[in-house]
């Protein structure tokens, strides 16, 4: 049991490291290139395609959850903190007038919203 706990605080660690220490070299080296910070209409489209990827995986989920009749394997808190950070993404984006964010915040939020909606029926009448 030691063991498990130890190898997974490790596997941990490593996707922390995978993550942080590429994405600092990389910011590094991004940090005094121009063209990079001025392409924003790029990067905006680029996060609305995401956002459809985001939005997808949680209706599918919806669907999944909706077409088994289980959710036992489903979690609640992550659906609503997604909810939550896309609600302050919308207010941010019509604050900064920043398109992809309002775009992110609704499409998100209706796969998010028809997934819990999913969850919450099937663990309704169960």
């Amino acid at each position: 049991m030691f063991q498990e706990k130890k190898k997974i605080l490790w596997e941990i660690a490593l996707s922390v490291g995978i993550v942080f220490i590429p994405t600092y070299f990389i910011y590094q080296s991004l940090a005094e290139v121009t063209s990079f910070w001025e392409a924003q209409n790029l990067w905006s489209i680029a996060l609305a395609v995401c956002w459809i990827v985001v939005a997808a995986g949680y209706y599918h989920q919806g669907w999944l959850v909706h077409t088994k009749r289980k959710s036992d394997d489903v979690s609640l808190v992550l659906p609503s903190a997604v909810f939550m950070v896309q609600c302050i993404l919308f207010v941010k984006g019509i604050y900064y007038q920043d398109w992809s964010l309002i775009w992110g915040a609704i499409v998100v939020n209706s796969g998010v919203v028809f997934s819990l909606f999913q969850i919450w029926r099937v663990r309704k009448n169960s």
